[in-house]
């Protein structure tokens, strides 16, 4: 460095310091840009259509990564992204999970495959068993009245 006096040191480095906003918010721009894998997004569909609420977010995953293990992910896998990037609209970034899902906003291809991958998931006998609050296969029913309870 040259002979450089205090004050233009300080007047040098304040106008650096006034532009690591710009680039933070550059950061920002280019991570909602960002490409989800098919299979992260399907993961994501699977969250949003699934019956599992914030709490149980540990068997979501679970059972995401499982699905998208088998045979049953491979019909998925490609239109997912697609269709999560339609949905990102009407989900919050803060939760993953919605009370409706709007289908008059997204295309009629991705609402046909949004509709039978919810088709699919419920058909699975753990998804229905949790849904009506039975325990899983093998565990013994705590209540003996448990079939008369409401489903919760």
């Amino acid at each position: 460095m040259e002979n450089i006096k205090r004050r233009q040191f300080v007047i040098q480095s304040s106008r650096l310091l006034a532009f690591i906003p710009l680039a933070e918010l550059s950061a920002c721009i280019s991570d909602n840009e960002s490409k989800l894998s098919p299979e992260d997004s399907l993961k994501k569909l699977i969250y949003i259509v699934g019956p599992w609420p914030i709490e149980d977010q540990s068997i979501a995953e679970d059972f995401a990564k499982r699905f998208i293990k088998s045979n049953h992910a491979d019909q998925y896998l490609q239109e997912s992204v697609d269709l999560i990037k339609s949905l990102m609209k009407q989900i919050s970034k803060e939760s993953i999970a919605v009370n409706e899902i709007k289908l008059d906003n997204i295309p009629e291809e991705q609402q046909r495959l949004l509709i039978t991958l919810t088709k699919h998931i419920y058909s699975f006998v753990e998804v229905r068993f949790y849904v009506s609050n039975e325990p899983p296969w093998g565990l013994c029913q705590g209540n003996p009245k448990w079939h008369m309870r409401i489903p919760g």
